[in-house]
């Protein structure tokens, strides 16, 4: 006696001048409210020329449907892409990003991917179409960065699905991209043009500035600190927090984490803000809105940095490009590269709060003793450089 889950599908000849078979089967699926039923699936076999029986045409059937009636047929989910990226890679995924990621992230996903595969159902999605969408974006005439952020994107959701069953493989994988072009040309930053930009802002904002160029920091990291970390005595602070519109978060990686030394410039820059800063207690924040809140980095720039950059005749300037400021100075001195490294914490040294305390290597503070020498000559005859240019790399 048959079983009851075995079929033999049902074939069927459509078309008028080329003949095709055509075969319906049923299929377990899941629905998009997590519940089991049954739908109807058909294919396309193949040319009535080059399958001439029915017999070849339901031998051709068989095959799809043995995994149906052997029970090995996963079923598929009829859950579209949209409602899986807001409903579960949002709330699932989204809180283990970093909040800058969780920004641009978002915004990917809604200005590029689910216009185009929102109202897809996830199993519909093939390598194929995963291509055909990187294709499209580039006739779009979008930028190689561009593309790929996109497809990044689609593939963290996709690979979100296999996590959750819904897919059993991810299609984004392998996607093929054209060579990357050649880059753009290096901004140049004279330090003249950045003593040019200082004289164009008030304070607090120029020690701001001043700082990200003369400590590499992140602004992120610079608008999260707070006078506990500013050891005056050892001439360092320490770097252990962020801050992203008004939200506070580790550092970007564990090895953001540092110690950073300090010149005799801006040394002299944190003393002469303390003693007008309204807030000197351990846990208050160096630099802080008329609310006492934390900057909005974005704020600062557009409506402070940049108009006093184009004022200063020095062109657009970003909080990025202050800190390729620091790490293309230190390269020009020919500071070796692990202290570079170290500096704008991408090394790959542990630091913690408990050996903040530890001696900062001469080499190191040496490095930044000579850069501010650069950007700040008239604060010593040694070193001296003058107008030297600085190549700001992306």
């Amino acid at each position: 006696m048959a079983r009851r889950s075995y079929q033999a599908g049902c074939l069927f000849k459509r078309g008028k001048r080329q003949k095709v078979w055509v075969a319906r089967w049923r299929e377990s699926v899941i629905r998009v409210d997590g519940s089991r039923g049954r739908r109807h699936r058909s294919a396309v076999l193949g040319l009535v020329s080059e399958i001439p029986t029915r017999r070849q045409a339901q031998l051709l059937l068989d095959q799809r449907l043995r995994p149906v009636n052997r029970g090995e047929h996963r079923p598929q989910s009829a859950t579209t892409f949209e409602q899986f990226a807001e409903r579960e890679w949002m709330e699932l995924n989204f809180p283990t990003y970093k909040l800058t990621t969780q920004r641009s992230y978002r915004l990917v996903l809604h200005r590029h991917v689910l216009p185009y595969f929102g109202a897809w159902r996830l199993c519909d999605i093939t390598m194929r179409d995963v291509q055909r969408f990187v294709g499209e974006k580039f006739k779009q005439g979008l930028s190689w960065q561009t593309v790929r952020n996109a497809w990044i994107v689609a593939s963290s959701v996709l690979e979100a699905a296999v996590r959750y069953a819904y897919l059993t493989e991810n299609p984004a994988r392998g996607a093929k991209f054209p060579p990357r072009g050649p880059g753009r040309v290096p901004e140049m930053l004279r330090a003249d043009g950045f003593a040019a930009l200082l004289g164009r802002l008030a304070e607090p904002v120029a020690t701001m500035v001043t700082l990200v160029a003369l400590t590499g920091l992140r602004i992120g990291e610079l608008l999260a600190l707070r006078w506990q970390v500013v050891d005056e005595v050892a001439g360092t602070l320490h770097v252990r927090e962020s801050v992203f519109e008004g939200q506070f978060q580790r550092p970007k990686s564990e090895k953001g984490t540092r110690t950073v030394p300090l010149g005799p410039k801006a040394c002299a820059l944190l003393a002469t803000h303390r003693q007008r800063s309204e807030q000197r207690q351990p846990d208050a924040l160096l630099f802080t809105n008329a609310k006492g809140d934390p900057h909005r980095e974005s704020n600062l720039l557009q409506r402070v940095i940049q108009p006093a950059a184009r004022a200063a005749g020095v062109g657009r300037v970003t909080w990025h490009q202050l800190r390729h400021v620091h790490s293309s100075l230190l390269h020009d001195l020919g500071v070796p590269a692990k202290i570079v490294q170290q500096q704008l914490g991408h090394a790959s040294v542990t630091t913690t709060l408990n050996i903040y305390t530890h001696a900062i290597a001469d080499s190191h503070r040496q490095a930044i003793v000579d850069l501010e020498q650069v950007l700040f000559p008239s604060c010593s005859q040694v070193g001296s450089v003058p107008g030297q240019d600085v190549t700001v790399t992306h």
